[in-house]
């Protein structure tokens, strides 16, 4: 039986993996990865929500400008290569899962919603925000090219205290992203200071698309004013 910890560590070292973060987490050994069964089985998302509770409780005393810290869910199944349309419907029923158990307990960050059509938009537990990466084999971009379902959680509150380090990390990661891809990510280029919630799954949403997320959360009333909920690049 593979590894998948060791799976995830490897292909985070390849060429085509773009996230400068992801590989600084690595050589300081602090990406906190957790294997599940099955993306978007209910069974699964209540283990994963377990995992990601203590994550979140115990990250906000430990991030400074000069950390980066993640967590990286793998999940066993669905095996073989997902279309980036299931991948997508997948990734969010699991979302809404952790949310729908999350939220009878917990609220919002400060400075951010859990609305997705909101540009500061992210992705809570423990009243922590997340930024989404999803990976998985069938992904159009070989940066989230991925052997196996995958979701990587990176704090919000992580790119907003890197304050102008984040510009020249963001530079760098997409210089890197057209030497080694071809491009930049189109979602980012095209949709960069709208929904967040377009670049969760990585691939390329039309442009009526509808984020299939239901927020438990009262609105907040925090109206966006910066780009600093818009940080996450690849």
């Amino acid at each position: 039986m593979s590894d998948p910890k060791a799976e995830l560590e490897a292909f985070i070292q390849t060429t085509e993996f773009s996230c400068l973060g992801a590989r600084a987490a690595l050589k300081k050994g602090s990406i906190v990865h957790g294997h599940y069964a099955v993306l978007g089985d209910p069974e699964s998302a209540r283990a994963h929500y377990r995992d990601m509770l203590g994550y979140a409780r115990d990250i906000r005393p430990t991030l400074s400008d000069k950390s980066f810290r993640t967590f990286v869910s793998t999940f066993e199944e669905p095996g073989g290569i997902l279309g980036e349309e299931e991948y997508e419907r997948l990734l969010w029923r699991h979302l809404q899962l952790i949310h729908d158990i999350d939220s009878r307990t917990y609220g919002l960050d400060e400075g951010a919603t859990s609305d997705p059509d909101e540009p500061n938009f992210g992705f809570h537990v423990a009243g922590h925000s997340f930024f989404v990466v999803g990976m998985h084999p069938g992904s159009s971009r070989a940066s989230r090219r991925f052997s196996r379902p995958a979701i990587a959680f990176n704090s919000l509150m992580q790119f907003m205290l890197l304050g102008d380090k984040f510009f020249s990390m963001q530079d760098a990661i997409r210089k890197r992203e057209t030497t080694n891809n071809g491009s930049v990510n189109p979602s980012f280029t095209t949709y960069e200071y709208q929904m967040p919630s377009r670049h969760f799954s990585g691939r390329m949403t039309e442009e009526d698309w509808k984020c299939p997320f239901t927020s438990r959360h009262e609105p907040s009333s925090v109206k966006y004013t910066s780009d600093v909920m818009q940080r996450p690049t690849g």
